[in-house]
Parts: structure tokens; C-alpha cells; sequence
């Protein structure tokens, strides 16, 4: 591995209160009023890196961090904690202006301490436009498709609707950012960098010119959620000479303001520059900050992970055994391009990226040499860059880094600077490496990380490892892809369910490695309540689930590969399961956060070996589990988040409630409509809020590759009419996937012959429906996919089609053995047990009559698919009917299946031609068929009925206790009551379903009964109550000042109802609204009056009214 030069930047920061008098006060920067903004000549956006630990808002225009609000730096995540004011990257160059004069121009995206015009306006980066969506206000986040632009610029159209990554069509990191500025509006001193864009003559104006140094700057945010990983936040630029100068002295670096604790508390800090471990650090003079209610500060830094190289010089400055090594050669400079890995073409997408279509169409996958955009060569290969290293770094109290003025911070930036830092004060700092050159479209490269740690130690390790991911292109385990989860909350409980989109995943190093489901509870957003597993050194390291799913497949326990000391939990072979649901101390009315994670199998030398990966001598590496991220507003409040996490309120339903899918006493929600199959279908509603009313669903059975493999299928019943786009390849898509697409066969007799009859289920017609068109010659469809392909040319030059068709839920499911794992859909999960051919012996009984006979013997040959009775119509010895043989019994053999008569046969021992209670019945179904069905029965007459009686005593001794206990059996002689007319014996007999069977359900919505509701108005109340300082549910103090919301709730309210609160003397305080969905039958009131007041402690009386079911009144207490 190369020889790690590049210093690193760490911040060990801490607060303490300061006078007003003791530093100035930083300089804030109201974005929306700024002269620029108001001018319309930026198109400033932001967005927030949430993807592990760490939460810091990035502005497109190159400003990081949001002046210590609750998006700045913020660590962990969920805390509020925030440690930066601001940081910047910053390019500065030698140049001479028009007058021939030297001048030293600085660009940046500063906005604290920014350098502007007279008028206000910003001399410094602006974001270039179409790197966006230009209708929101966030820059591109890669986990947010909709801000991404329809088309980006500087990619092809093949790259429209996929993510514009680095490395390919795809996302490296679990969250990646994505803007480009430039320089063009630096117009502060008189120099236009490009030749051939300046004015000519003197009533141009200036301003409609590239200004600046010509610079423009593609900035990439990186973060993982990876243990080695999660406390940091990865920026590369891209610096691009985009004028026709040659800029020979050219300075790259950064400007930082960190203040850790927040705004209030940053002016204490130490700070030192150790050369043997190419660090710069700061750390809190007493170790606390007195923001946030007090807390220890973790340490804080910025890791120089590379600089710009220069390939020209002839020397190997960064003692890699490369000179002049670059990314701009056509070389593989330190040969780590391997075909068999990295030959996968230009748009960086092989087999194991879930968005793969297949080889690249300009040939470079497979050609077997290197070409642009493949790994380990040219841009995507960190190593082939002779890196110079840090060459400045000048620290000193606020805010003696001044950005307003170039030659200042030209001197501080320049080579050979390093000013020891001043003690105990808040430091400012401003790093950089040079001099470099580019050339008139010379491209370079500038990567820093920003990293915690716990402590010195801790931020020490991180670092190394940052760098060593750093060096190797970010070549570790990436995680599955993120399921995604639906959170519903209940009374007293959380029901999760999720789908199975993560055992998809394919890691680019080792393959198909999915191994379980990890679930986590929280009270903050950033799950800190989750974190408390620590490693060996005490530095809290992983979340403690409440639940973990894995593959049983013999990976279980501790794995082998541990991180730090603390191995990973793969889970104890329990089985995959989509539905979890969390009633473990869930508190009504408490906001909880909720995710769902998946992780993969890592890797240990003998993996191959033991059959838990299919690949052989990779690295040894820990499991990885893909993140959660959640996006906060100023308030603290989500206002976006991944698709594994949820946010849940549980409560009481409303009074009267009654749940979906009810049916009356005796009836049966699945009904068979057709086919003898006697297995078991139940739906269970998981999701409530789902469920549609009044919608129906078939349960149909198919083969698949031979008769004898049967899955089933749950068909929507809904007839779906829509018109289709015709595209320009003869497709049309349908909104539907998995269309019912099998033709189906009836058959009839005319004139004793058999007619046969198709019918296609899915019905195309031209847009006016005039014509219906045929299957197979206008048209085809691929049902999987639900696309049409379209083969008629007048339909084609129509250019749409109107189609209408049927689709499944769930299509050709094996899963019939009561599995439980069958994917969720519109809130419901069926569950399907099929059966064998078998005698059921619990529902083979007497069902009417008062008979005791036993059966003695009863067996069952060749199996028949029918149920039977034995239905007496007279008492014994009377003569309902006979056997073949003419023996003659009090009863009809009855096929109540297929309603028919079958055949019979009483085994007669004394031959005295009547059935006597003691002999054999064999039913036989097909009685010419010599080895056909036969089902035989004889009954028993047991007269003793046997109890028995269990005695319990306790015997206590000097020293010991004797607990004891005796049964007592007592035996009764029964008269034997023989069967008479009306009497039936069951026979039931298990059988398979098959494609003959239809079942079908129709769903009800949740609803209210009002007389219910009427019965329960008691039921309503306050909690807590009374209410003392503080609620439970209440959230984690994260302000600067003041003491952050309260709350009572209404519970077990009426679906519908006001509620007046009102003080012992009548006066109103204030009125609230309640209207809600059935399974909401609670609401919050934030003890503010109607005048947004705090209310004063005492005990105040409500009335609750509710249209249609009645009035309820009540008192509650505040304590304060």
C-alpha cells in the first residue's frame, strides 16, 4: 500500500460561555435576502448528508455546514449536537490582471465572512444550473430521485433517470450529493481568464463575462453506514480550468469555522499541529459544553485524504514508486485493471448492479482492455495521482482568516505556512496544497473527509481506516439494498411489514451475500436510543435490535470477523419473516422510530468451504448493513425518510371501532366457489389503513412445469380499462404487472359431442373501441412485466391502444405449507395450507345425534377426493335401504361432495342379512374397479367413561418444603345409546387443492358503530393525569433555550368530536377538533390556550361532544 503523506485536519472542539465582550460575534447570512438571491443570478439549493452517524447540510454554491444550526455537522445524528459554523473549499491563484499588474484572486463559497460587491452581491462560486431539478430546493441527492434533472448535462442521454455517479450509472456510497459551481461572477478585480469572453468595448457591460480564475468545480458528498465508516462524510472536487489561461500558481485548500457544541458555546479550544501524524487538532480546554443542557463533546476533524497532483515535475512526491503518475494519461499507471474484475465497460454497470441492462453499446465491456469509467483506471483509480500533499495550514482566533480579502488570505494559503495556534480561544483555520497548474482544460482532483470520534484515539482510527478505503477506490463490502417498510401503529403496539426487494442485492466483490433482517426501535430520529453496543475500546459502535431475521443456513452467533473487539450478531437461524409486530412496553401516544435493515453474510476464509458463499479466497471482512437515513428541518422534525424507516404514533382506536374484514357469526370470509380441494385459506389483515371496502379477490390454482408442482395465485377482480402510449420500440406498458393473461378452455355437449371454447382474458381495442383486435396476430403480451407488444401497423400508427385485463397480487406462489413469509398486499397476507389425501380423523365424528358408538377400525385405501355421511333414517333394525348383497341398514351412504349416492358393501358376520352395530361398512365409490377406492368403518360400543381427579398438597418441613400431588381415576359404566333416525355419522377425508378450485373473498373496510360508541363515552379520558412537569412520550431536549413542547392526549374519543377545555370558573381556554380515521381514537393537545399561551398549573374540565352518539365530561390536573 502507498505510503500515506497527506496531513490530516482534526478538531477536537468544545464550548464554554463566553461574554459578549470576550470574541465578536459571528457573522450570520440570511440566504434568502441576500443581494444576489433578490437579484435572481444564483440558483443556490441544499441538501442534507443523513447516510450514517453524521447530519451536515451542503449548499450547492460550496458552502458546508449551516452556522450551527441543527443541520450543522451534527453528531450523532438525532442529538442536535452541532459542530460547525461553516467550511469552504478554496482556490486561489497568481495572475496578472489587464493593467499587467499581479494579482492574488480567491474563490470560494463562503457566506459568513463573504466577499462581495458594495452592493451586497457575492464575488464566489455560483451553482451552474442542470444539476438539479429546478422546480425544489434541494441539490442532487442520490436517495432522492426527485431531485434529480430530467437530463444531466454533462452526460449522455442513455444516463437520463439514473443516478450520475463517479464511478457509473450508480450509487457507490449508501448516500452520495452531487453539484458543479464556478467562479463566473468573481468580478472583483479586473481579469478575464478567457480570451475569448471579455468585453469589447466600453459600454459592455462587465458583469455579462467570465470573471474569476476561470474555475469550474464538481463537487462530490460520499457516506456509508458501514462501522468503519459511519462517523464520516467524504467530499471529493474536481477542479477544472475552463479558461484559455494558463494559471501556473494555483493554491487548493480549505476555510473552517467549527464550533462544536453550537453557536452559544465555541470559544475555549486548543489546538495543535502535529507533523509526525500529519495532523492538525483542536480539543475543548475542559472537556464540555455547557449547550445543549451540558454534554462531552466528541472530537471532530477533517481528514486530507488527497491533493492535486502534479504530474510534470519529474519527481514522485508522494513516494508511491509512481513519477508523474496521473489520471489524464490513457495509462494504467500502477496496473491494478483486471479484466476478469473490471473489464465491465464504460458506464461502470456489471452484473451485480441491480440496475444492470446488459453489455454497453459502444463495445467497451468485455474488450479486454481499459477504457474511461471502468475501476481501477484513470478518474476512478485514487492511486494514479502523484499527490503533493498539504503545504499550509494557519490557525488563529475568529476571525483572523479573512475571506473578504484575497491578499491576506493568498499569504496564509501560501507554501511553507504553518502558524502555531493560539490557545483556548475559537479557532478558525485555512489549509492548503500547492502550488499546482492547470492548463487550459487541465482537470485535478481535492478529497477531504469530515470525521468524529468518540476521543483522540477514536478519531485516530477512523481516519486510518477512512484512508485505507480512501486508497483502495472504496473497495469494501457494500450493503444489501434497503427494504422497503410500512410502520402500522395499534393500540399499544407497532405491526412492521416489509417486502423482499433486499435479497436482490448483488455485491460487486461478494456476490449474492444477503443474510437477514435487522429491526430497531427509537425515541429520536437518529436511533441514538439504539446505539448500545460498544467495542473493545468502550466507543459505541452498533444499534441493539429488537428483533433479527436470518437465513437458516448455519451462519449464526457472533461472526467471526469482528470490528474493533465487538463482532456482529448474524442472528440464530431463525428464518426469514416480513412481519414483525413490537407490543414489547409501546406506550400510547410516545413517537416512535422504527426501521428495518438489512445485512449481509461478510466473509471468513472457510465460507467457501462451509457453503456460505459461492466465491472462494476473498478478503476476510465484517457483515455491512445498509442504512437508515431521516432529513430534519430546523425544528427537528422529519421531513423526509428512507424507505426502511417510519415513524409511528401507536393509539387506541376510536370508540365503537370495528376492525376490516368482520364477518357475521357462522359465515365464512373465503368461500369456495368451486373444486373439492379441503385445504385451509385465511387472509389476516396486517394493515387496516390498506384496506379498501367492498373489493373483491379470487384464489386460483395453476401448475407449473409438470402436473405435479401447484402454486396458487390471488387475482384482484377488479377490471382494469386504460389506454396505453405505444412507444417507439411497439410496446405499451401497462399499469399493471403480472396481467391474468392464461386462456382459458370450456367445454359443452351439442348433439353428444364435446365443443370446446377459448376466451382470451385480456381484451385490446383501437382508442374509440370500434375494434377489438387478436391475440397472437396483432398483438402479444409478456403478463410478468405487463407489456404489450404490438404487431398491427394501423394500431402501431395510431400510436395508442385501449386495453383492459385483470392482474395478480401474488402470481404462481409455491408457498402452501401455511408459510407465513408470503409478500403483503393492500394490507392483507394470505396464508394457504394445502393438505395430503388423509383421513381427518378430529372432524371424523358423530355431528348430529346422541350416539356414543366408537370407532374401533376405520381405514382408508386409495384415497377418494369426497366427503361422506352415514345419514340414518330409521333406528336400527329398521330398513332404509340395502347393500348389493341385499343386507339391509337404517341409514343412506351419502357423497356429500359431489351429492350422489355412492356404493356400499356391510361386512354381514352372522349372515343374518341385517346390519347389526358391530359389523364393517365399506364405501366404495367405484365399485367395478376391483383395486378402487375404499373407505371401511366399524364402530365399537364403550361403555366406561373414565375421570380422573388430581390432588395437590404442600408439606413444610424444618428445612425444606415437599410439594406432592396424587390423581385419582374413577371408571362409570355408560349404557350404550344406539343411533335413530335424523342421526349422522361424518366422514371427512382430506384432499389436495387443484386447479379445479376457486375461492374468493370480498373485503370490508374498518368502520364505527355508533350504539357501540354511544355504550363506551366512559371510556374517554386524559393522560397522564394529572400531568407533573413532564410527559413520558414527551421528546429528547435538543434546544439552545426554552424547554421544548409538552402535550396531554384525549383518549379512546369518537371518531369524530369537539373538545372544549375550560378553567374551573368557565372560562374557555381553547377548543379542538377531532376528526380522524377509525383506528385514530385519540388526540394531542399542546397545553397551549387558544391565544398560543402557556396555560397555568390547576386543574381544568373538558367536554367532549360527539355528533350522533353523545357528550362526555371530564377534569385533568396540570402540575408544573
Amino acid at each position: 500500500m502507498m505510503k500515506k503523506l497527506l496531513p490530516i485536519l482534526i478538531s477536537l472542539l468544545s464550548l464554554s460561555w463566553l461574554s459578549s465582550g470576550d470574541h465578536p460575534s459571528k457573522r450570520s447570512f440570511d440566504r434568502e435576502a441576500h443581494a444576489a438571491k433578490i437579484m435572481g443570478r444564483e440558483d443556490r439549493k441544499y441538501g442534507d448528508h443523513s447516510g450514517n452517524r453524521v447530519l451536515c447540510r451542503f449548499y450547492n454554491h460550496g458552502s458546508i455546514g449551516d452556522q450551527s444550526s441543527s443541520f450543522s455537522g451534527v453528531y450523532p445524528i438525532g442529538s442536535g449536537h452541532s459542530y460547525i459554523w461553516e467550511f469552504s473549499p478554496v482556490i486561489a491563484a497568481s495572475v496578472l490582471d489587464t493593467n499587467g499588474f499581479r494579482k492574488h484572486i480567491v474563490s470560494d463559497g463562503i457566506s459568513g465572512l463573504s466577499d462581495a460587491s458594495p452592493e451586497g452581491t457575492p464575488w464566489s462560486f455560483e451553482p451552474l444550473s442542470g444539476y438539479a431539478d429546478p422546480n425544489q430546493e434541494n441539490l442532487a441527492m442520490s436517495d432522492n430521485e426527485s431531485s434529480w434533472p430530467s437530463s444531466w448535462p454533462n452526460r449522455p442521454e442513455d444516463w437520463d433517470g439514473e443516478w450520475n455517479g463517479q464511478y457509473g450509472q450508480y450509487v457507490r456510497a449508501d448516500q452520495e450529493s452531487y453539484f458543479v459551481v464556478d467562479d463566473y461572477y468573481n468580478s472583483e478585480f479586473e481579469f478575464w481568464p478567457d480570451e475569448d469572453d471579455r468585453p469589447q468595448s466600453s459600454i459592455e457591460s462587465p458583469d455579462d463575462h467570465r470573471r474569476g480564475l476561470g474555475i469550474k468545480m464538481e463537487a462530490r458528498g460520499y457516506q456509508w453506514n458501514h462501522p468503519a465508516a459511519e462517523d464520516i462524510i467524504i467530499v471529493t472536487y474536481w477542479i477544472t480550468n475552463v479558461g484559455s489561461n494558463v494559471l501556473d500558481s494555483v493554491v487548493f485548500g480549505m476555510y473552517g469555522d467549527a464550533d462544536v457544541g453550537g453557536a452559544s458555546s465555541f470559544s475555549d479550544d486548543d489546538a495543535w499541529f502535529d507533523t509526525e501524524n500529519d495532523m492538525v487538532y483542536q480539543w475543548d480546554h475542559d472537556n464540555w459544553s455547557t449547550s445543549y443542557g451540558g454534554f462531552r463533546p466528541a472530537y471532530f476533524g477533517w481528514s486530507f485524504l488527497e491533493s492535486p497532483g502534479n504530474p510534470h515535475d519529474g519527481i514522485d512526491n508522494d513516494e508511491d514508486g509512481m513519477i508523474d503518475e496521473s489520471q489524464f494519461d490513457g495509462i494504467d499507471n500502477d496496473g491494478d485493471w483486471d479484466p476478469e474484475r473490471d473489464d465491465i465497460g464504460a458506464d461502470g454497470l456489471a452484473e451485480f448492479h441491480i440496475n444492470y441492462t446488459g453489455p454497453d453499446d459502444d463495445g467497451t465491456e468485455g474488450n479486454g482492455i481499459p477504457d474511461l469509467g471502468e475501476p481501477n483506471f484513470e478518474i476512478t483509480d485514487n492511486d494514479e495521482s502523484d499527490q503533493i500533499g498539504l503545504t499550509s495550514f494557519y490557525s488563529a482566533p475568529y476571525p483572523s482568516v479573512y475571506p473578504s480579502n484575497d491578499e491576506v488570505m493568498w499569504g496564509q494559503l501560501s507554501p511553507g505556512v504553518f502558524q502555531v495556534p493560539q490557545q483556548n480561544v475559537d479557532q478558525t483555520f485555512l489549509y492548503g496544497s500547492g502550488y499546482i497548474s492547470l492548463q487550459p482544460g487541465e482537470q485535478k482532483k481535492f478529497a477531504i473527509a469530515m470525521v468524529y470520534g468518540e476521543n483522540m484515539a477514536d478519531i485516530l482510527r477512523n481516519t486510518a481506516t477512512m484512508q485505507n478505503i480512501y486508497d483502495n477506490d472504496y473497495s469494501f463490502a457494500k450493503p444489501p439494498l434497503k427494504p422497503t417498510m410500512t410502520a402500522v401503529p395499534g393500540d399499544n403496539k407497532v405491526t412492521l411489514y416489509w417486502n423482499s426487494f433486499s435479497e436482490k442485492s448483488m455485491d460487486p466483490i461478494y456476490g449474492k451475500d444477503f443474510e437477514g433482517y435487522r429491526v430497531y426501535r427509537s425515541t429520536d430520529p437518529g436511533f441514538i436510543d439504539a446505539y448500545t453496543i460498544t467495542d473493545a475500546y468502550g466507543n459505541i459502535t452498533f444499534k441493539e435490535p429488537l428483533a433479527i431475521f436470518d437465513l437458516d443456513d448455519g451462519l449464526r452467533g457472533p461472526h467471526p470477523i469482528g470490528y474493533n473487539g465487538v463482532q456482529f450478531d448474524m442472528g440464530e437461524d431463525s428464518g426469514l419473516e416480513y412481519i414483525y409486530v413490537d407490543s414489547n412496553n409501546v406506550i400510547n401516544g410516545q413517537t416512535y422510530y422504527y426501521s428495518v435493515t438489512a445485512y449481509d453474510k461478510g466473509y471468513d476464509l472457510d465460507f467457501f468451504e462451509n457453503g456460505y458463499s459461492p466465491s472462494e479466497n476473498l478478503q476476510p471482512i465484517a457483515p455491512s448493513e445498509c442504512s437508515v437515513t431521516l432529513d430534519l428541518d430546523y425544528k427537528g422534525n422529519v421531513v423526509n425518510l428512507s424507505e426502511n424507516a417510519a415513524i409511528v404514533v401507536p393509539n387506541s382506536e376510536a370508540l365503537g371501532y370495528t376492525p376490516p374484514n368482520m364477518t357475521q357469526e357462522g359465515e365464512e370470509f373465503v368461500k369456495h366457489v368451486s373444486g373439492y380441494g379441503s385445504g385451509i385459506i385465511t387472509v389476516d389483515v396486517i394493515d387496516p389503513f390498506a384496506i379498501s371496502d367492498n373489493k373483491e379477490y379470487h384464489v386460483v390454482f395453476d401448475t407449473l412445469d409438470n402436473a405435479e408442482e401447484l402454486a396458487f395465485s390471488i387475482r384482484d377482480q377488479e377490471l382494469i380499462i386504460e389506454t396505453l402510449t405505444i412507444n417507439a420500440d411497439s410496446s405499451a406498458i401497462a399499469s399493471h404487472d403480472h396481467i391474468d393473461a392464461k386462456m382459458v378452455v370450456t367445454s359443452s355437449l351439442d348433439n353428444d359431442s364435446t365443443v370446446y371454447d377459448t376466451t382470451y382474458p385480456v381484451i385490446v381495442t383501437d382508442v374509440a373501441g370500434d375494434v377489438t383486435y387478436e391475440y397472437g396476430i396483432d398483438y402479444y403480451v409478456i403478463p410478468e412485466n405487463g407489456t404489450f407488444f404490438i404487431s398491427n401497423s394501423d394500431l402501431i400508427s395510431a400510436g395508442e391502444i385501449a386495453v383492459s385485463y385483470r392482474y395478480f397480487h401474488l402470481d404462481h406462489l409455491q408457498t402452501m405449507n401455511g408459510e407465513t413469509d408470503n409478500p403483503i398486499f393492500d394490507g392483507m397476507r394470505v396464508v394457504v395450507k394445502d393438505r395430503e389425501y388423509d383421513l381427518n380423523e378430529d372432524s371424523t365424528r358423530w355431528t348430529i345425534g346422541d350416539c356414543n358408538y366408537s370407532v374401533i377400525a376405520m381405514s382408508v385405501s386409495r384415497f377418494y377426493p369426497a366427503d361422506f355421511e352415514l345419514q340414518f333414517e330409521g333406528d336400527l333394525g329398521d330398513s332404509v335401504t340395502v347393500d348389493p348383497y341385499g343386507t339391509i341398514v337404517p341409514f343412506r351412504v351419502k357423497n356429500v361432495t359431489h351429492d350422489d349416492v355412492p356404493p356400499f358393501r356391510i361386512s354381514d358376520f352372522n349372515q343374518d342379512g341385517d346390519w347389526d352395530r358391530d359389523e364393517s361398512i365399506s364405501i366404495r365409490p367405484y365399485a367395478a374397479v376391483a383395486d378402487g377406492p375404499l373407505i371401511s368403518i366399524r364402530f365399537g360400543q364403550d361403555s366406561l367413561a373414565i375421570t380422573d381427579t388430581t390432588i395437590y398438597d404442600t408439606l413444610y418441613t424444618g428445612s425444606d418444603t415437599i410439594y406432592t400431588d396424587t390423581t385419582l381415576y374413577d371408571t362409570t359404566r355408560l349404557p350404550v345409546i344406539d343411533p335413530k333416525a335424523g342421526d349422522i355419522f361424518h366422514i371427512e377425508i382430506d384432499r389436495p387443492f387443484s386447479m379445479e378450485d376457486l375461492y374468493s373473498f370480498t373485503t370490508s373496510a374498518s368502520s364505527v358503530n355508533a350504539d357501540t360508541a354511544a355504550a363506551h363515552l366512559d371510556n374517554i379520558a386524559v393522560v397522564p393525569n394529572p400531568y407533573i412537569v413532564a410527559a413520558s412520550w414527551e421528546p429528547r431536549h435538543q434546544y439552545q433555550s426554552g424547554r421544548g413542547p409538552r402535550k396531554i392526549d384525549f383518549i379512546n374519543l369518537p371518531s369524530e368530536c369537539t373538545i372544549k377545555i375550560f378553567t374551573l370558573s368557565g372560562y374557555l381556554v381553547t377548543t379542538i377538533h377531532h376528526d380522524d380515521v377509525y383506528e385514530k381514537g385519540a388526540e394531542s393537545w399542546n397545553l397551549l390556550s387558544k391565544d398560543n399561551l402557556e396555560i397555568a398549573y390547576g386543574v381544568y374540565l373538558y367536554h367532549v361532544d360527539a355528533p350522533g352518539i353523545g357528550e362526555h365530561t371530564g377534569k385533568f390536573a396540570v402540575i408544573k
